[in-house]
């Protein structure tokens, strides 16, 4: 947010001056609601990141990119038969400051990231949406999963983007951070998809129950079996 005003000054004329001021997560803007404040539009299509500090600068557009080949090519990771190619929806959230109401930064980052991600994305009894929240003053990048991706990524795959990232951040190249977790987490996604759809992950271990028996064979081997005890029972009797 940002808050704009103007300073008279003697002799110099006027000294206009703009502060950000920290976000309440209720008060953030929708891309699709609000792209003019965002920034979120790139060759007359609105997609699913804001910038409304101007974080990113000039390099908001390759972000963009990014955000739009991800979500273009995103894998489906539920209700697949109904809806196969719909695929997973990642946003960008970024801010110079937000609210903190918690002593912890990091618990500060979730509620927040978790507010605006409900705010952004309708409710769906496939809960596949993705926010990530990037806060300057914070040099941190947050994940709000939902919980369908929550169940089909390990923890161990979020703790090693964060590790990738922590250089970028700590080097303030931002643009880079964003785009690096953004692909680095589509190809995790797509991995498990992956693992999932042929029930083994890299050891070669089964990650799913074995498919149920085919109700016809087993009709079938049960007629036979019948007619088996009562053809023995016919060959006793006579």
């Amino acid at each position: 947010m940002r808050l704009e005003f103007s300073i008279p000054l003697l002799l110099l004329g006027t000294l206009s001056v703009c502060l950000a001021l920290p976000w309440v997560a209720e008060e953030y803007p929708n891309p699709m609601v609000n792209p003019n404040k965002c920034g979120s539009n790139i060759d007359g299509e609105t997609l699913w990141l804001c910038d409304p500090d101007s974080v990113l600068g000039t390099d908001t557009s390759s972000v963009l990119s990014t955000v739009k080949d991800v979500n273009l090519n995103a894998n489906c990771v539920c209700n697949c038969t109904e809806s196969p190619d719909v695929g997973y929806v990642v946003g960008v959230a970024v801010a110079e400051f937000i609210t903190t109401q918690h002593d912890d930064s990091t618990a500060s980052l979730e509620a927040f990231s978790q507010t605006v991600r409900e705010n952004w994305f309708e409710t769906s009894s496939c809960d596949d949406k993705i926010l990530l929240l990037m806060v300057k003053n914070d040099s941190q990048i947050h994940l709000a999963l939902g919980s369908r991706i929550n169940e089909i990524l390990p923890s161990e795959i979020l703790d090693n983007i964060d590790r990738d990232i922590e250089p970028l951040l700590e080097a303030s190249k931002y643009t880079e951070a964003l785009e690096l977790t953004l692909r680095q987490l589509d190809l995790a996604i797509s991995e498990r998809v992956g693992v999932y759809a042929t029930g083994t992950d890299s050891t070669g271990m089964t990650t799913e129950e074995p498919p149920e028996p085919d109700n016809l064979v087993w009709g079938i081997l049960g007629v036979i079996a019948i007619m088996s005890i009562l053809i023995f029972h016919y060959w006793i009797k006579y």
